[in-house]
Parts: structure tokens; sequence; C-alpha cells
């Protein structure tokens, strides 16, 4: 997901002056929270896949060696 497909989701707007999102509430607050959690749930997975990508290339490799 997009940081503008989170806002829309969560009902944030970013102050337009400051460039930053109002925490002035703790509803707020929440959402952003929870926007950050979205993020470095996306790049835990990211990282997991990456992982198993680069087990998967060496075992393919080890496989296409051992065949010749």
């Amino acid at each position: 997901m997009t940081e503008v497909e989170l806002n829309a989701l969560f009902n944030i707007s970013p102050e337009k002056v400051e460039n930053v999102y109002a925490t002035n509430t703790i509803k707020s607050a929440q959402e952003i929270r929870r926007i950050v959690k979205v993020f470095s749930i996306a790049q835990e997975q990211k990282d997991k896949s990456s992982i198993l990508s680069a087990r998967g290339i060496a075992a393919f490799k080890a496989i296409l060696t051992s065949n010749n």
C-alpha cells in the first residue's frame, strides 16, 4: 500500500503548513501508530521473502551443479 492509500483508509490528512501529521488527539496518534505498524509488517514480509528467494536460488544452483 502506498502512503496515499493508507491515508485514505485511515482518514488521516497531513498538515499542509508543516507537512507533518497532527497528533493532537489520541485517535489520530493511534491511527499513525497503525500506519507505522503496517509499514513495519510490510518490510518484514519483504525481508523474509527475499531470504527465502536467496535460499531457493542457492538450492537451485546446487541442483544444477550436481546434475553436471
